[in-house]
């Protein structure tokens, strides 16, 4: 199975790549998806939060999201316990998936999953070859800050809590640039897929 992980800086475009390799009939395992999936009501990782950041971040069994984004991106300290917190039911889960398509005879997974680079699947046996969905910063920051209705300080906070994306584009076996419009970025997008098929075992 060739594992394929997708990433990119924050608001590039990476969930739209992957969607329309996902609708080209490549399975798409979301690193997002499975980290809400270990923090759904009844989940051990919901008390370990609260014990670290304060009751206030979990109402009626649900995280407070937003409130929880708000105070880890902005002290650095803070993000780095969170993530001690949720990695390792992250990792834990991810393989577990990954070895659930390794079963099922899958010949292509795409890993989207946006601190690839920052969790080192490259470097642990997770992902063979790795696609980086890249826009330059001034695109970057004007797309979160619309996405996710931040004030410029908030999208740089989050922008700076991630490996820089040129050092991202540096070790990527592929590159899609998404400066230009949606039909431009479409075209990329089959461009891979085209080489994905031709690739695949």
């Amino acid at each position: 199975m060739l594992k394929v992980g997708l990433t990119g800086g924050i608001a590039t475009g990476k969930s739209t790549v992957s969607q329309q390799l996902e609708a080209a009939g490549f399975p798409v395992l979301d690193a997002d998806q499975v980290a809400r999936a270990v923090v759904e009501p009844g989940s051990p990782l919901l008390d370990k939060i609260q014990a670290a950041f304060g009751s206030e971040m979990v109402v009626d069994g649900h995280l407070e999201r937003k409130k929880l984004g708000q105070k880890v991106f902005a002290d650095k300290a803070d993000l780095d316990q969170l993530n001690a917190i949720m990695q390792p039911a992250i990792s834990q889960r991810m393989r577990a998936e990954i070895e659930a398509y390794q079963e099922k005879g899958t010949p292509v997974l795409i890993l989207d999953v946006p601190l690839l680079f920052e969790r080192g699947y490259q470097e642990s046996n997770l992902v063979d070859w790795v696609v980086v969905v890249s826009a330059s910063p001034t695109i970057e920051r004007q797309r979160l800050e619309a996405r996710n209705g931040l004030s410029g300080q908030e999208a740089d906070q989050r922008i700076k809590a991630q490996l820089p994306l040129s050092g991202k584009v540096a070790q990527a076996d592929w590159v899609i640039n998404n400066d230009g419009d949606l039909a431009t970025l479409k075209q990329s997008v089959a461009t891979l897929i085209q080489h994905l098929k031709e690739v695949s075992p």
